[in-house]
């Protein structure tokens, strides 16, 4: 992203490069896509849509086409998605390249698919798979034989599945099939648990699983190696490269870590408020859903500031995307003792020496504060490590609700190897309450005057003094309140705030 970001600074002072400006506003667009910003990903995609427009390349405005029918599925706007691949199809068919027009029939396809129009799919399957055999592109036959055993499946044609799914192993043996080796366990699994296979079932869903731990584990632990190399160069003194990556990091957690879009996406009546120490932040929110229309909101705050709680925090976050989307946990408790227990294994590896600077910035670890709501049962449930949750009754005013006293990542020797168990709590909620997460940057500000902390029975006594009534005019009050008290000195850690009323 940074990378691309200054190609379009230089790009579009050029006329003659005007095809590649947007080429690499589509790329962006595919970036932010990858990174589940979906937004971003459709305003990129458009932009260059209409660069090409005004060049006449067709092939790039199929492609970015296609990709906005990706990103239309992904968020559910199926009669967008639509849209943008009949466009696509219709581009394709005029330049009358037959692999062009197999790519968007598969699109099609997989968009049917999610829709539960199976039928419909397999038609435009059928024909995509006629012209990948003429073609013979057996890259896209293969992508087109996947996408065909899942509707298959899902309309119980199991002799055609298992055809498809032989077709497939063949494939498969003659080229390097990428992300089919990661998805087709799972259709595997679900062909064996319908023939009523249910060992075999057990033991591709089980590959399936790995798979998807293998590749967040790679992810968790490049990030950990970024950290690991640029404290050895702050350390070292190479400022120049530090100060660089620490740039390239900003951009990383704008772009990757959640923010005010999703936490309205999920919550529309709620504030969320960040006030970075240095150039990057150790806090940060998590906004996501569960089974059963569950809402979930976390905060954390990576023990210091600066690189090395970013760059942690960067990895807290994948984590709670594959413990909740991925494994499907919706109870805090749980999700805060399975974020340790991950944790721990990616920071104290067994078989790996640690650096001693990774170690002593791991003395404290994590604070950590999720709620899961459930607007059907009207009730929040809540576990917190160390980070408390404010809930604001209109009647009763505020209420903090007490965490363990037990940071998440931290070692402690006393437990061995068992389990680090969370306590959760059920609130009885109604409409209009607030719940609300406050990190400890603003009761440990020190003040310019006489460097007298702000404090937390001085933070209770002002959240008292000033109920949520407005949420956006409540959070300008807090606002002010920190920075009339802060007079100008230097901020001494990083300050979050996330309120949402229900």
């Amino acid at each position: 992203v940074e990378y691309l970001s200054r190609s379009l600074r230089y790009l579009q002072l050029v006329p003659d490069l005007a095809f590649f400006y947007g080429q690499a506003l589509a790329n962006l667009g595919s970036l932010f896509g990858e990174l589940e910003q979906f937004s971003l990903a459709r305003e990129y995609h458009e932009k260059a849509i209409k660069i090409y427009e005004d060049l006449k390349a067709q092939r790039g405005m199929l492609f970015s086409l296609i990709s906005l029918g990706g990103l239309a599925q992904i968020t559910q706007d199926y009669a967008m998605g639509e849209q943008y691949l009949a466009k696509a199809l219709d581009i394709a068919s005029e330049l009358g390249e037959e692999d062009l027009v197999a790519r968007v029939l598969l699109a099609q396809a997989q968009l049917y698919n999610e829709m539960g129009r199976h039928e419909e799919a397999l038609g435009l399957l059928d024909r995509a798979e006629k012209l990948t055999s003429t073609i013979q592109n057996e890259s896209l036959e293969l992508h087109v034989w996947a996408a065909m055993m899942e509707a298959q499946l899902a309309l119980g044609l199991l002799d055609r599945a298992h055809e498809s799914a032989q077709r497939i192993e063949g494939l498969r043996k003659k080229i390097s099939s990428g992300v089919i080796d990661y998805f087709f366990p799972e259709l595997q699994a679900r062909l064996a648990e319908k023939l009523g296979n249910y060992r075999e079932a057990y033991e591709r869903y089980k590959e399936y699983t790995q798979n998807r731990f293998k590749v967040q584990r790679a992810i968790n632990q490049n990030l950990l190696s970024a950290l690991d190399r640029i404290l050895r160069e702050d350390i070292l003194g190479a400022q120049k490269e530090a100060a660089a990556d620490v740039a390239v990091a900003r951009r990383i957690q704008e772009v990757l870590l959640h923010g005010e879009p999703e936490l309205k996406a999920i919550f529309p009546e709620s504030v969320y408020w960040l006030q970075p120490k240095g150039i990057v932040s150790g806090d940060f929110v998590w906004v996501g859903r569960g089974k059963e229309g569950a809402q979930i909101l976390a905060a954390v705050d990576a023990s210091g500031a600066g690189v090395s709680a970013a760059m942690l925090s960067t990895i807290a976050h994948t984590l709670l995307y594959e413990i909740v989307t991925v494994r499907g946990v919706t109870d805090p408790g749980r999700i805060l003792s399975q974020m340790h227990k991950s944790l721990l294994d990616l920071l104290y590896p067994t078989a790996k020496s640690r650096a001693p600077e990774l170690e002593n910035m791991q003395a404290e670890g994590f604070q950590v504060g999720v709620c899961t709501v459930f607007p059907s049962l009207g009730e929040v449930h809540y576990a917190g490590a160390v980070l408390p949750l404010w809930v604001y009754n209109p009647v009763l005013g505020w209420e903090q609700l007490t965490a363990d006293k037990r940071f998440i990542g931290q070692k402690l020797e006393t437990e061995g190897n068992a389990p680090r168990l969370y306590t959760s709590t059920i609130i009885p909620v109604e409409k209009q309450w607030v719940l609300a997460f406050l990190t400890d940057g603003w009761e440990r500000q020190a003040r310019a005057s006489d460097g007298k902390r702000y404090g937390r029975s001085t933070l209770r006594e002002f959240l008292a003094a000033n109920p949520p009534k407005n949420l956006s005019e409540w959070l300008e009050t807090l606002r002010h309140e920190f920075e009339r008290w802060r007079g100008g000195a230097t901020l001494t850690d990083d300050v979050l705030l996330v309120a949402v009323r229900l």
